[in-house]
């Protein structure tokens, strides 16, 4: 009886201790687990902060690329814009150079038609002094279609010349004048026309002759006669002459001296 009590006693004794055991390895192992846990949550955290950050970021990078297309669509239009504007300046360049181009040529053959004109003229004028007086009425008739002839062109050519200059300052569209020459100082008079109405003098554009410009007529150093420049050609100039200005017979030879 006494060892059956004792074997009891003793298995009590190794239950006790084994169960002690056991909740020791229990308890540290949970110690362990919890320790772990705190680890792996610690780790979660820290991975959703850095996926929040993650997130964030991308949604940066989102608007930043929605700016970008945005910024290469404005670019892409007005690039364009800009090739549609090139074109068209082109062709309003092209289209301006034909007309100037024109309007040049035009220029050219109303002077030429002009300055035509006038030689007419003036030959028409020499050859009714020595007519009948037949012939000197039609030369009348002539010249005065050829008076009216050579102020149209003039008056065209005139309006030519304000066209141009129109888009131009002050100084270019009213070009200084050439300054005059040293033959105004004593200029030869080639013709005289009839009853001396006018003289023809071996002065042109080139000398800085102008429309107005007044002449003394002269014969060895005696003033003869007073005169007006109302045409100018680059080879000669027509004046006409002041009848009540005139001494005696105007010829050709006379001097022509230019006074203000």
């Amino acid at each position: 009886m006494k060892a059956l009590t004792l074997v009891l006693c003793i298995l009590a004794l190794l239950g006790s201790a084994a169960s002690g055991y056991f909740w020791w390895q229990i308890g540290d192992t949970k110690k362990q687990l919890q320790s772990k846990l705190e680890t792996e949550r610690a780790g979660a955290e820290a991975l959703r902060e850095d996926l929040a950050k993650a997130n964030a970021s991308r949604t940066a990078v989102q608007a930043d690329l929605t700016r970008s297309d945005a910024d290469l669509g404005d670019a892409k239009s007005r690039l364009t814009a800009a090739e549609a504007r090139t074109i068209q300046v082109a062709r309003e360049a092209e289209t301006l150079k034909r007309s100037i181009s024109e309007k040049e040529a035009a220029e050219k053959k109303l002077t030429s038609d002009l300055d035509e004109l006038r030689r007419e003229l003036v030959q028409t004028r020499l050859a009714a002094q020595s007519g009948s007086p037949e012939e000197i009425e039609k030369y009348k008739q002539t010249i005065a279609t050829l008076e009216a002839r050579v102020i149209q062109a003039q008056s065209a050519v005139t309006a030519s010349a304000s066209a141009s200059g129109s888009g131009e300052n002050a100084s270019s569209a009213n070009p200084a004048q050439p300054e005059l020459s040293a033959r105004t100082a004593a200029a030869r008079v080639a013709k005289v026309g009839r009853k001396n109405s006018f003289v023809i003098l071996e002065l042109g554009t080139a000398d800085g002759v102008a429309v107005g410009h007044k002449f003394t007529i002269t014969r060895k150093g005696e003033t003869i006669a007073e005169s007006v420049i109302s045409e100018v050609n680059s080879g000669y100039a027509i004046a006409q002459v002041a009848p009540s200005s005139i001494k005696t017979t105007l010829t050709a030879g006379d001097i022509a001296t230019y006074t203000k």
